[in-house]
Formats: structure tokens, C-alpha cells, sequence
């Protein structure tokens, strides 16, 4: 009598869901950090003083008959989505073990990193809105749309196909892509810090500190380029952040001449236009993280040990 077992499922086909749920992670924290962007630009964080329901409900009429109700209570429910879809991620790697043990690592550290974010997000509210509380808010909510894209890509066929580069030497380039994306990261903080709390000081260094993340975000993709441009990704991802971050600088001198000298106030609301040009300038700020983000994935992989055969 013969028995006949299933084969296993190639890890490609086992981790084609949670791929995509990660794909569907980065898109909501777009739409979160864009919205929240806007409610921080009209002025509009403080339409509702109770968290975690607003006017103690789930959806109060407010949320659809104001416009700066509409913007707070729906960046509370983006922000909610994005907690759930991280949760949900993180599960389902840990239970059914599927990707490696980092990918699995990257998850439940996004999901943390949000937990966080929404809690400073929430105590920032009934505190109304402390410059440390919205900065660390902003700051982290960047962060996490890094981290799930790189654990999309930790999760993508591209990261299992990708064979160490020939000619490069194990660790090569990876502390200049961090150095890089630190700087990024300081950027945000200093822009963030200008935007919450009005100091011109601070907008100043976020604006001479842009050329400063020009010079080493180029310098930082030109040598990934250069000794890992065969490496699938690497090319067309360092291409996009020297192309956004051309864009970002131009946008950022348009938003520094349209923006209210007075800050995030109520009476933003009335110009919506002003206020959309300066959130997307936060939001390419964002993107621009999470590019450099997954060049670092990128090259931390094509730097890796080869494998033992």
C-alpha cells in the first residue's frame, strides 16, 4: 500500500499574501500621513479634544458637516486602518512562520512603531497638541511608512531571487545608504519641528539642510549605482529618490513662499490650496524615506554573505 504526500508550497506562492498586505500597509500610511499632513496644515488637530472617539462617538456629525471635522476624524480613521492592517501582518507571519525570521522582526516592529504613533498621536490631543508630542507623532509616522516598505520588499520574490553582487565585497556601501537615511530622518525631525512649533530658526536649518540631504542622498545612490547597478531594483530605486528629491526642493521653496507666517492655525482652513501643496510637501519628505529606505534593503541584501553550497 502506498502512501502520497503534498508537496510543500514554494515559499512564493506561501508568501504572496502577506506580500500584498504590506503593499496595502504602505498605501494606507500614504493616505494617513497625507491627511494628517493636511489636518496639521489647516490648523485643524484640535476639531476634536477627546481621544480615542471623537465627541464621544464613533461618528459624530461633525466629522461630516466641518471641513476641519471631516479632515481630524477621518486622519483617526486612516490611522486606525493602518494599526489593524499592521497587526494583521505581523500575525500572520508569526503563525503561519512564513518569510524569514527578519521579515517576521520587521513586521512586529512597523506594528510597535505605529502603536506608539498613535498613542503620541492621542495623548498630543488632550495635552492640545505639545510641540514634542506632534513632532515625535510626525517623525514616527515617517518611520513607519519606511519600515513597511521594507518589509514589502523583505516579503517580494525580488528579495528571494536576488543573489549576492558579484565583485562586492560583503557590507560594501551599507553604512553610506543609513548615513543617508539618517539624514533623512533628521530632516524630518527639524521639518517637523518648524512646522509645529513656528520657529523660524528651525525652518531655516530645515531649509539649508536640504541641500545638505541633496549631497549625500546623491552621493549615497550614485555608489549604489555604481558597484551594485547590476543588482535588480537598485537602478530604477536610486533614479526615483535623486528624481523626488529634485522635486521635494523645488516644492519646498513654493511652500516657503506660500505659507502663513503665523503656522498651523484654524484660519488655514479657508485656504485649502495652500494647505494641499504644503501636506504634499511633507508627504515626498515621507516617500523620499521610504525610497532610501528600500535602496537600503536593497543593498543590504546584494552585500550579504554568499550563500553556502
Amino acid at each position: 500500500m502506498s502512501t502520497t504526500s503534498t508537496p510543500p508550497l514554494p515559499a512564493e506562492r506561501l508568501t504572496k499574501g502577506p506580500f500584498w498586505l504590506a503593499i496595502a500597509m504602505v498605501v494606507v500610511t500614504i493616505v494617513t500621513i497625507l491627511w494628517g499632513a493636511m489636518t496639521t496644515s489647516t490648523g485643524s488637530g484640535l476639531a476634536f479634544t477627546g481621544w480615542p472617539l471623537s465627541d464621544g462617538k464613533l461618528m459624530p456629525e461633525r466629522s461630516y458637516t466641518t471641513v476641519p471635522g471631516f479632515l481630524e476624524h477621518f486622519h483617526r480613521i486612516f490611522a486606525s486602518l493602518a494599526g489593524l492592517l499592521a497587526l494583521w501582518l505581523a500575525l500572520w507571519l508569526s503563525h503561519g512562520k512564513l518569510g524569514d525570521a527578519k521579515a517576521r522582526k520587521t513586521a512586529w516592529f512597523g506594528g510597535f512603531l505605529i502603536l506608539t504613533q498613535g498613542v503620541f498621536g492621542g495623548v498630543g490631543v488632550l495635552l492640545e497638541l505639545p510641540v514634542f508630542t506632534s513632532v515625535t507623532h510626525a517623525t514616527l509616522a515617517q518611520l513607519t511608512l519606511a519600515t513597511f516598505a521594507w518589509s514589502a520588499y523583505q516579503l517580494s520574490g525580488r528579495y528571494r531571487q536576488t543573489p549576492p553582487a558579484e565583485g562586492v565585497a560583503p557590507g560594501t556601501g551599507r553604512k553610506l545608504v543609513m548615513f543617508a537615511l539618517g539624514i533623512l530622518v533628521v530632516q524630518t525631525i527639524v521639518g517637523a519641528i518648524a512646522r509645529h512649533s513656528n520657529s523660524p530658526h528651525a525652518l531655516w536649518t530645515h531649509v539649508g539642510n536640504a541641500f545638505v540631504v541633496f549631497l549625500v542622498a546623491t552621493i549615497a545612490t550614485a555608489f549604489a549605482i555604481g558597484r551594485m547597478g547590476d543588482t535588480p531594483g537598485i537602478r530604477g530605486l536610486a533614479r526615483a529618490i535623486v528624481l523626488l528629491l529634485i522635486l521635494q526642493i523645488a516644492l519646498g521653496f513654493v511652500a516657503l513662499a506660500i505659507r502663513n507666517n503665523a503656522g498651523k492655525t484654524p484660519e488655514n482652513v479657508a485656504n485649502l490650496g495652500t494647505a494641499a501643496v504644503i501636506s504634499v510637501h511633507v508627504l515626498f519628505g515621507a516617500l523620499l524615506t521610504a525610497l532610501m529606505a528600500s535602496l537600503a534593503a536593497h543593498v543590504f541584501r546584494a552585500t550579504r554573505m554568499p550563500d553556502p553550497s
